[in-house]
């Protein structure tokens, strides 16, 4: 993307799906699981201007397990999110797509493989293992890693790679979309 090989920005698909019977409330799909989501999501598209969302309970759920939610970014591009809490084990877990004017690539399971598509060409380039990092769980060791060594070098907090503000904007786009699909409505937000 830095390089502009992606070229304007078009969209963003995103999906992460899970098998969690745990059911502590009727948002705890989203709250639980999403934050990351819509964290991958900011991080490549910037922020949400608008959000309308579509959910449904699975087969013996009294929660929103199974959720759509579709945005539209500052940025003019548009996006969605496909979320479940009803997903199998052989599904993967995750997979991000993000496309261009020039190109698409597609991420797949966090870190484990990544896939660019130019538009006007046939070949393709496939990295694995980014970073060195062989599961989704190994994320968590990184990324943390990262933050306590910018905290310890004494890296002013308006320069810390992530932030709570980071963190607020995707809560605000999952209550959004939690207020959506309450009101049958598009939700704008204001940040």
């Amino acid at each position: 993307m830095e390089e502009g090989r992606l070229g304007k920005l078009h969209m963003i698909n995103m999906r992460m799906w899970i098998n969690n019977p745990v059911e502590t409330s009727p948002w705890f799909h989203l709250r639980a699981l999403h934050p990351h989501s819509f964290d991958v999501i900011r991080y490549f598209c910037g922020d949400v201007k608008r959000v309308a969302a579509f959910m449904m309970k699975g087969e013996g759920r009294s929660i929103w397990s199974n959720a759509q939610v579709l945005l539209e970014f500052r940025n003019g591009a548009i996006g969605n999110l496909v979320g479940s809490y009803d997903a199998g084990g052989s599904y993967g877990l995750e997979q991000c797509d993000v496309v261009g004017s020039k190109g698409r690539f597609v991420l797949t399971d966090a870190c484990e493989h990544l896939t660019f598509y130019p538009r006007r060409s046939i070949e393709t380039e496939t990295y694995s293992y980014l970073g060195g990092m062989r599961s989704f769980s190994e994320t968590f060791k990184s990324r943390i890693g990262s933050w306590i060594e910018q905290i310890a070098a004494g890296e002013p907090y308006d320069r810390i790679d992530g932030s709570g503000e980071d963190a607020l904007k995707a809560q605000y786009i999952i209550e959004a979309a939690i207020r959506s699909w309450e009101t049958g409505t598009i939700v704008e937000l204001d940040f």
